[in-house]
């Protein structure tokens, strides 16, 4: 039985796979990689990032209209984006070798991360740890999109101010929109069982 303070480091580390707060960044880079000119990476960012997204939310509705009981109802969410998002941090750091010894300590980091949202979705009932097996495959496949796919080398056209600034816009959008509640897991589920009722009376 974990205790109070157990509990809230575990609810403090899922947030790091929270939505809500680096899916964002992730809307943010990609419209800065491409006001800078840089639109192949821009791409690769965005495919792989739907990727994530699309496999996701796509077997959350899928597994949620076909479940029957059992320990596979929910993919983990947080556990799909915590691997895509730090995974693709980790990536970049270790592409980076002008960091030296300092990428290490970042992938070090990263995995750290990825594996505490993990641990934690299941200890506070999250999900189950089947629901976060699929969450975590799902954001490693979508790192391997992004290395298969991303240019390592930059290829910027255009100034870096104006890619800045239209970063911090999307970025700030993105946060507009999915604090609206439209994209979370009660959302979902919601759709689901709009579904299944539309099927059911078909």
């Amino acid at each position: 039985m974990l205790g109070p303070h157990a509990l809230e480091f575990l609810y403090t580390i899922t947030n790091f796979g929270d939505a809500n707060l680096i899916a964002p960044p992730v809307c943010g880079a990609i419209a800065a990689l491409w006001v800078v000119g840089d639109r192949r990476n821009a791409r690769a960012l965005a495919l792989a990032f739907a990727v994530c997204l699309a496999a996701t939310v796509l077997s959350k509705i899928l597994f949620m209209f076909i479940y029957r009981g059992g320990p596979l109802r929910s993919p983990s969410g947080h556990t799909a984006l915590a691997a895509f998002v730090y995974g693709a941090l980790a990536l970049l750091a270790w592409k980076r070798e002008s960091l030296g010894g300092l990428r290490y300590v970042v992938i070090a980091l990263c995995a750290a991360i990825v594996l505490g949202v993990a641990v934690s979705r299941f200890k506070i009932g999250g999900h189950s740890r089947t629901e976060t097996a699929f969450g975590l495959a799902y954001g490693v496949a979508a790192v391997a999109v992004l290395a298969r796919r991303f240019a390592w080398r930059p290829q910027a056209r255009s100034g870096v101010a104006l890619s800045a600034i239209a970063g911090v816009t999307v970025t700030l959008a993105a946060y507009v929109v999915l604090s609206s509640g439209y994209f979370d897991e009660d959302a979902i589920s919601a759709f689901t069982r709009w579904l299944r009722g539309l099927a059911t009376h078909a």
